[in-house]
């Protein structure tokens, strides 16, 4: 297992991930995601840094919101500083009429994956885990190297309770925090359409 562990990961740095996610669940990736700690932070932003995969772009940030682009996709990334300060937990209950929806806990922190169907072959995808989520709307053949890049990030995530305790005690958090987000089927059944906002969730260098 440590091998495939290694092996996974080495490619995952470097951005070859589709041969080898096609060999393991997405259980079985998750875990060995999960399981690497030496994820070394290379974007920072307030009060938390963090590993983004080289293949990824940021297109655009706020101060704890981030937009993403890979294989010209849009990642909205979005971190809830109040729920790490609070230690929220998570009360995702799965569903499953969807497409996959998985509950699982890591180091007693919980977070799920969730995939819904949408229209034009396009896939909702949110992951929730460490206090922040990510959305993308991606076609079948990326799921698992979206939701492999999303896990990464997730799974890397360092906050600096200093500054994030500084935050608490001198503003209302409440008043600064906003989100981008991602427009979703809201019925198992997916009939409706997540692409209603096509033009600025699939990314073209030439916009």
């Amino acid at each position: 297992m440590k091998k495939v562990l290694i092996i996974f990961m080495s490619f995952l740095l470097v951005g070859c991930t589709t041969n080898l996610s096609s060999t393991l669940t997405k259980e079985e990736y998750i875990n060995i995601i999960m399981e690497v700690k030496d994820k070394r932070p290379n974007t920072y932003g307030t009060g938390i840094k963090f590993y983004k995969p080289r293949d990824f772009s940021l297109l655009e940030s706020s101060m704890f919101n981030y937009v993403f682009v890979n294989n010209n996709y849009k990642y909205y990334f979005n971190v809830d500083i109040n729920g790490y300060y609070n230690k929220s937990s998570s009360n995702y209950v799965e569903d499953k009429e969807i497409y996959y929806s998985k509950r699982f806990k890591y180091n007693n922190i919980d977070g799920f994956l969730e995939i819904k169907n949408g229209n034009n072959s396009y896939f909702y995808i949110k992951m929730l885990y460490n206090y922040s989520y990510i959305e993308v709307s991606v076609k079948e053949s990326d799921i698992d190297e979206a939701v492999i890049g999303g896990m990464v990030i997730l799974s890397s995530i360092k906050y600096n309770d200093q500054v994030i305790e500084s935050l608490i005690s001198s503003r209302d958090l409440s008043d600064i925090e906003s989100s981008y987000e991602l427009k979703k089927p809201e019925n198992s059944d997916g009939k409706n359409n997540i692409l209603d906002v096509y033009d600025y969730d699939v990314y073209n260098e030439g916009n």
